[in-house]
């Protein structure tokens, strides 16, 4: 039997590197994409570290780029942004937090999905917390060059390095595993850098699909920084 549809109308990503948001919610985003939600994925950095082999430093950038954009036609994505900060050396800065804030209230979403803070990647801490307070941030009536206050309902943090023990949510993305994984073959330039990273997704998704009683699915953790308005 199909899952139900979810019902959100426009779903905001953050992440810190190229290939993130596949990794933590790509059978997610492929269900909203098929259910007609607007998707937007925002990538912070420009992925410059991730390269395994020294000839490919000088091209890794435009490589990453090529990829994101091949991925995201795998999983419907609607807009791909991708900010260009440094990889390993994005700041929680001014200019940084208001950037969020801007791209939230122009997108004005139903739900956000961003990295969990207990991420060992510095790059996934900072957009955990960067996005965390961009979002209280974003319904102040204050500063309307950045846009118009906005009020996102949800938001959850998506799984990478560490898992949740006790995940708030679970998107039953069976019908949609297939998308995942064929996104995450898209990445070419990242197999040998994240030696088993299909495997482990592979994995995941059903250990998490166990668990909703269902062939796969993805794990969500709520962010409890603002309460939900019902």
């Amino acid at each position: 039997m199909a899952a139900k549809r979810i019902g959100w109308e426009r779903a905001l990503v953050f992440g810190a590197h190229p290939d993130d948001e596949i990794i933590g919610c790509g059978g997610t985003l492929a269900r909203l994409a098929a259910e007609g939600t607007h998707t937007v994925v925002v990538t912070f950095t420009d992925g410059g570290t991730g390269y395994s082999k020294l000839e490919e430093a000088n091209e890794i950038v435009a490589i990453r780029r090529a990829e994101s954009e091949a991925s995201a036609k795998v999983l419907g994505i609607k807009e791909l942004i991708n900010l260009e900060f440094p990889t390993q050396g994005l700041i929680n800065n001014r200019e940084t937090y208001q950037k969020v804030v801007q791209i939230i209230r122009q997108v004005r979403p139903d739900v956000i999905f961003c990295h969990f803070s207990e991420d060992k990647h510095r790059d996934h801490q900072t957009v955990a917390a960067l996005v965390d307070e961009a979002r209280w941030k974003a319904t102040e009536n204050a500063q309307p060059d950045l846009g118009q206050p906005w009020y996102t309902p949800q938001l959850y943090f998506y799984e990478i390095h560490e898992l949740f023990t006790h995940p708030s949510i679970l998107v039953d993305t069976t019908e949609f595993y297939d998308k995942k994984i064929a996104a995450l073959e898209t990445q070419k330039s990242q197999l040998e850098v994240l030696p088993g990273v299909i495997s482990f997704c592979q994995g995941l998704s059903r250990a998490r699909g166990y668990l909703a009683g269902t062939q796969y699915a993805e794990a969500f953790l709520a962010s409890n920084l603002l309460p939900q308005i019902l």
